[in-house]
């Protein structure tokens, strides 16, 4: 049976208080196609979780469509920060909880075995656990009276995750680094597969190759070449220096932003 969705397919399994998560990292493998159908939709006050956030984050920011950010970082990468977000956390506008990457990957981690928390030593000694917003608390291990984290669970209602190859039953393929992205579709209720092509089906024999993503974490997929948008998605493409340059310089201007989104 065939898990082919469309965009607008995708944007309607978005209820008013989910949590939407997405996959890749930084300026690698985002699903920017996915987050431009997001924005153009009449989705508002979302609750958004980016492991390493880049442009898909940005442009939700911009177009006035997150309420509440989980993340650990949110940027593009070596070319500086992510403009809307720096002035959205400057004019505090964006309620947020910040993670290192280690405590948001045990959050997805604790989601994908059904557990209240998991302990963890990351964090210990640092701010992300004394703000008002932190949701890790420390307690001593009743075994051995050492101060560790309590990680409550990060689990998304909908997980969307950019992939190179993907089947028409589900299994997927990431020939680059795969980030937390195997932990999110595991935690997440549900995962949305963009890809930059789709086959009839994957065979055993080229799945020990990449990073193969199982038909039985994913429950749609969609077609989407070219779904990475100026990030780079290896091999397939590079990064676009001159767009992302164009971006930070505009992305600011909400009727600029409106446009390239409506391209997207």
């Amino acid at each position: 049976m065939s898990k082919r969705i469309d965009f607008s397919e995708m944007v309607a399994l978005i209820g008013a208080d989910d949590l939407v998560a997405f996959g890749g990292g930084g300026l690698q493998r985002k699903p920017v196609a996915a987050a431009a159908a997001i924005a153009r939709s009449n989705l508002s006050g979302l609750d958004v979780a980016s492991f390493l956030g880049g442009p898909e984050v940005d442009l939700l920011i911009g177009m006035k469509k997150i309420r509440r950010l989980h993340f650990a970082f949110v940027g593009f990468d070596m070319f500086g920060l992510a403009p809307n977000f720096r002035a959205a956390r400057q004019r505090g506008e964006l309620e947020i909880v910040e993670y290192s990457e280690g405590l948001m990957m045990t959050a997805y981690e604790a989601a994908a075995k059904r557990l209240p928390f998991l302990p963890s030593r990351f964090g210990l000694g640092t701010d992300l656990v004394g703000t008002s917003t932190s949701v890790f608390r420390q307690f001593s291990c009743p075994l051995t009276g050492e101060q560790l984290l309590a990680v409550p669970p990060l689990a998304p209602d909908l997980a969307i995750v950019h992939v190179n190859e993907a089947d028409e039953a589900g299994n997927a393929l990431i020939h680059s680094d795969a980030f937390a992205d195997m932990l999110l579709v595991q935690a997440a209720s549900k995962v949305v597969l963009t890809a930059e092509r789709i086959v009839a089906e994957i065979p055993s024999e080229r799945r020990g190759r990449s990073t193969f993503v199982s038909r039985l974490w994913v429950d749609h997929v969609i077609e989407a070449p070219g779904g990475g948008g100026f990030s780079a998605v290896f091999p397939d493409y590079r990064f676009d220096l001159p767009k992302i340059l164009d971006y930070q310089k505009n992305a600011t201007d909400e009727a600029w932003l409106s446009q390239h989104i409506a391209m997207a």
